[in-house]
């Protein structure tokens, strides 16, 4: 027997076990996402004779910030179904479920994992909105002048604020800030409070063996590459790849769409702020 709908206090233990299923991702970030973003009704859920088999999460990520307005904002997340039962309509039917919750209220973002999900939004009204620029670096060793200090995920989000408020961007829920803090400290990372060369910036690092990640860098133009060494090296890694808002150009890739376009604006290259993997699966 099967049954759509949306999840109910309880399903937690089988929805992990499927997003271990679909994705296997570590323990950590799944109960991350539960202990910090989740609640009863974030998931769309298929059930097949009671056992869940395929899920999509819509919560929400925070506030669009554009033109003076603040617009609530969900991310739709982890779309993924069971290996065992894919191919048999269950994700498709759990994204309709997900996209026309999505369409209540507010706008919906989601971060599409290649140029196929980016067209087959795109024939749903989706727009791509969202650019980053990505680059990855040696440390080369040249001298740096600055400071790193890890900072609480209040503390984080406060600067984040202060230095994006010109920024078309989103307005990360604490919740969404608290989920990130916990993915970098389990790798050994952190949030940072980063001076360079006397400009404030901000961070989010993970590591990966001898590299630093760094998922989220705000900083002025021009200083992306400074920022990104000193948190290298405060972290004792010799490489580093580092995620910034686009330049003034607009230069930068696709990183994520919304549901409505925005209002004009002079901001050319919109934050949507850390990367949120689209995991899915083709469930035809």
């Amino acid at each position: 027997m099967e049954e759509l709908r949306t999840s109910r206090p309880g399903d937690e233990p089988a929805l992990k076990a499927l997003w271990k299923t679909a994705f296997g991702d570590a323990d950590e970030v799944i109960d991350g996402f539960f202990e910090t973003l989740y609640a009863p009704g974030t998931a769309s859920v298929c059930l097949l004779n009671g056992r869940p088999v395929s899920a999509a999460y819509l919560f929400r990520l925070g506030d669009l910030v554009c033109d003076g307005r603040w617009t609530p904002c969900k991310l739709l997340y982890a779309w993924g179904t069971d290996p065992a039962f894919r191919g048999r309509g269950f994700g498709k039917r759990v994204l309709e479920n997900a996209l026309e919750r999505a369409a209540v209220s507010g706008v919906t973002a989601l971060c599409p994992g290649s140029p196929a999900f980016f067209d087959r939004f795109r024939d749903r009204g989706f727009r791509t909105t969202f650019y980053a620029r990505e680059e990855r670096r040696d440390d080369d060793g040249r001298p740096l002048s600055g400071t790193v200090t890890r900072v609480t995920v209040r503390g984080y989000a406060a600067l984040r604020e202060e230095l994006l408020h010109r920024r078309t961007h989103i307005d990360l829920d604490i919740r969404a800030v608290e989920y990130r803090d916990r993915l970098c400290r389990a790798s050994g990372g952190g949030l940072f409070y980063v001076v360079a060369d006397g400009a404030r910036c901000c961070a989010a690092a993970e590591l990966a063996g001898d590299e630093a990640l760094i998922r989220e860098l705000i900083v002025p133009a021009g200083r992306e590459d400074d920022a990104a060494a000193l948190v290298c090296r405060a972290l004792r890694r010799k490489k580093y790849t580092f995620r910034a808002p686009a330049g003034e150009t607009g230069a930068g890739a696709p990183s994520a769409m919304l549901s409505a376009p925005l209002p004009p604006s002079p901001d050319p290259a919109p934050w949507l702020g850390f990367d949120w993997p689209w995991q899915n699966f083709t469930d035809k």
